[in-house]
């Protein structure tokens, strides 16, 4: 069931700033003299000293601040920032970059007027973003980026706002800004152990049902209620520093990641990108959440539970009919390849012959132990056949402790027309009659529109001699017993569907090799475990 969406709407974003305006009577000594931050003071006509309230003690940016959930984010202003100040003509001005005081701690700048006259008892003040070019305009940008967790120092440059009104005081002015746009904290968090040290998050796409970023008219000093006057978008994408997901909890110094909007009240699409280095998968997991209210001026917490819709396969694979529980690594798990490629051949089946061994018979008997529930032979080619085969290189999903997406979509047995257990779709029991070739499909379709008609079987693939071979292929025993003399030898064999990329096949195993045994199609998933069903954002409970 889709979990109720718990909004947490924080404390205002206190980006505060008291400021000083100066009038100055410029020297040639001006022209010699530098803040830390390079700004020439040479003919100013006039200054801004302000402090930022709740300010942070240590060196920061001003979008760069200490915020924890729940609380309020203290901030300070970036080097690179400007404000547009009312001239007693009407006329707004533009100030150099900021100058700081204490360079080592960015909570005190200094912005300097170079034209205009400021002697009325207040002036109002615009802050339209690191890159602002107008005071009555600002852009909420569609491709925004941060390099490191809970460091929000881009929302200067992605569309950060503010106005004030600075009143003259004891011969100068001080004004609070009070930041215009809205905020967005993602906090997601990863339940799989296993899983979570290995992957890491990319990217976070939000969509809404109406603009969120595009140009904005600031005249008036607001943009609720607005529709951009041009490169109006419903996305915004979010590029992060590959932030860590080994969290079970919303750990904002983990991953943090900040996203400005416009103002508003959205039904939200959220794509968030992950990847796992070690198998190169990189995939996304799509939450959504309907009514989110972000108000102006507030830092807005979306946590997601990441791997709530990522299927998990557990490690256990067995040769053909072991004893349920006596999987291949059964006793010697600590030696289990667990990373496409890698082997150990000293704790295998084959060099340990014991219960893990395969149950060695042969047709026309049936599989009595791990493998007594999977299709038998005959069922294998209506699957190939006529089931409609679709690769799928979009469903995520894990098993020991890493990430894939390769696997395949076949129909449930019930919407087969003419599925027959006792033949073959050639008309051959194969439970008694050794077959040769003529059970494969090469047609191999997308993912399906709809799966309800569909089940899934991931490319969770085989482990031979040892080796473990994982996220290309898959291999699926049958119960019905094969023959000895397999491949010309001593060995046994029987049948198992086999499938890849563009192919899937019915086809003769070896007895020893380890395999999935699984239940399909009403129950195929009997060995999954799966962290959740529906997509949704729930910032209370995991």
């Amino acid at each position: 069931m889709m979990n109720k969406l718990t909004i947490k709407h924080l404390m205002p974003f206190a980006a505060c700033a008291c400021a000083a305006l100066v009038m100055t009577a410029c020297s040639s000594n001006d022209a010699a003299q530098q803040e830390a931050d390079g700004l020439v003071k040479q003919n100013a006509k006039a200054s801004f000293t302000g402090t930022q309230a709740n300010y942070v003690t240590r060196a920061a940016t001003r979008t760069t601040a200490t915020y924890t959930l729940g609380g309020t984010a203290n901030v300070a202003w970036a080097t690179a920032d400007k404000v547009f100040v009312k001239d007693d003509a009407g006329t707004y001005r533009q100030s150099a970059a900021a100058a700081f005081p204490n360079p080592a701690s960015k909570v005190r700048a200094t912005f300097y007027l170079n034209s205009g006259s400021f002697t009325q008892a207040s002036h109002e003040v615009h802050y339209t973003g690191e890159n602002g070019t107008s005071a009555n305009s600002v852009t909420i940008a569609t491709a925004q980026s941060q390099a490191t967790a809970n460091n929000f120092s881009h929302l200067g440059v992605s569309g950060d706002c503010g106005t004030a009104t600075a009143a003259k005081s004891n011969g100068g002015y001080t004004f609070t800004l009070n930041h215009k746009a809205s905020y967005l904290c993602f906090v997601p968090r990863c339940m799989n152990t296993e899983l979570g040290p290995n992957i890491y998050l990319t990217k976070i796409t939000v969509k809404a049902d109406r603009p969120i970023a595009g140009v904005y008219d600031f005249s008036d000093g607001s943009l609720i209620g607005k529709t951009p006057t041009s490169s109006a978008s419903n996305t915004i994408t979010l590029t992060t520093g590959n932030f860590s997901l080994n969290t079970t909890t919303s750990d904002i110094t983990k991953n943090g990641a900040y996203m400005v909007i416009a103002p508003g009240t959205y039904n939200f699409t959220i794509t968030y990108t992950i990847k796992d280095p070690t198998t190169s998968v990189e995939g996304d997991v799509v939450k959504t959440v309907s009514s989110f209210n972000c108000a102006e001026g507030t830092m807005n917490n979306i946590t997601a539970w990441i791997d709530k819709d990522v299927l998990k396969y557990n490690s256990e694979y067995y040769t053909w009919d072991a004893p349920v529980g006596y999987h291949y690594w059964k006793g010697y798990e600590q030696y289990q390849p667990k990373i496409s490629g890698q082997t150990n051949t000293t704790y295998t089946p084959e060099n340990k012959p014991d219960l893990r061994w395969p149950h060695v018979m042969t047709r026309p008997n049936a599989a009595t132990n791990s493998c007594k529930n999977c299709p038998n032979i005959n069922e294998m080619t209506w699957y190939v056949k006529y089931g409609e085969p679709h690769w799928d290189e979009t469903t995520l999903w894990t098993s020991m402790g890493h990430l894939y997406n390769k696997g395949l979509w076949l129909k449930k047995s019930t919407k087969i027309p003419g599925f027959r257990s006792d033949i073959s779709t050639n008309g051959i029991d194969l439970r008694t009659t050794t077959f040769n070739n003529g059970y494969e499909n090469t047609t191999i379709n997308h993912k399906p529109a709809s799966t309800a008609d569909y089940f899934y079987l991931p490319c969770t693939g085989r482990y031979y001699q040892g080796e473990l071979v994982i996220g290309g292929h898959g291999l699926y025993w049958c119960s019905s017993a094969g023959f000895s003399g397999f491949n010309g030898t001593g060995d046994y064999g029987t049948g198992s569907l086999y499938f890849y990329k563009n192919f899937v096949c019915m086809h003769y195993d070896y007895y020893f090799r380890g395999q999935r045994s699984t239940t399909f199609p009403q129950n195929h998933n009997a060995d999954v475990q799966k962290t959740g069903n529906k997509k949704s954002i729930n910032t209370t409970t995991p």
